[in-house]
């Protein structure tokens, strides 16, 4: 099942700026990888990050290394998280998107409402509490 029009609302792969969060969790809710992405909005967590096919990646980078230019080459300075889309595999016209950690969370939330819509028994799944609950 596609997530992405009951999450976000519109897909626009050309046009999006936030295109590579939404098609990145799209396919986290498809291979219903929730534990793993629970596991990597937890700050110092060992997972740093997710990845897929067709070339996207989820990343996290902790408060601890928030000055780390070196072990985060490009990032902005307040950013937390980076979704990104190999242009080889998937064409977006902003193949990264950067965030704070509450905007990623928004969108993480987005994300779980359709995921659960789609199925209601999900709602007592623990990787969806766990994301609920890191949301607040």
């Amino acid at each position: 099942m596609d997530y992405i029009k009951a999450a976000f609302g519109d897909f626009a792969p050309q046009l999006d700026e936030n295109a590579a969060i939404k098609f990145a969790l799209n396919v986290v809710l498809m291979d219903n990888r929730l534990q793993e992405l629970a596991e990597l909005v937890v700050d110092a967590s060992q997972l740093g990050g997710i990845e897929g096919e067709p070339g996207w990646t989820l990343e996290r980078r902790d408060l601890s290394d928030e000055e780390n230019e070196a072990a985060y080459p490009g990032w902005p300075a307040d950013m937390r998280f980076k979704a990104s889309v190999n242009e080889d595999a998937y064409t977006l016209r902003h193949p990264e998107f950067f965030m704070r950690r509450e905007d990623f969370m928004k969108y993480v939330i987005l994300a779980v409402d359709a995921y659960v819509a789609a199925d209601p028994s999900r709602r007592a799944a623990p990787a969806v509490i766990a994301l609920r609950g890191a949301s607040m």
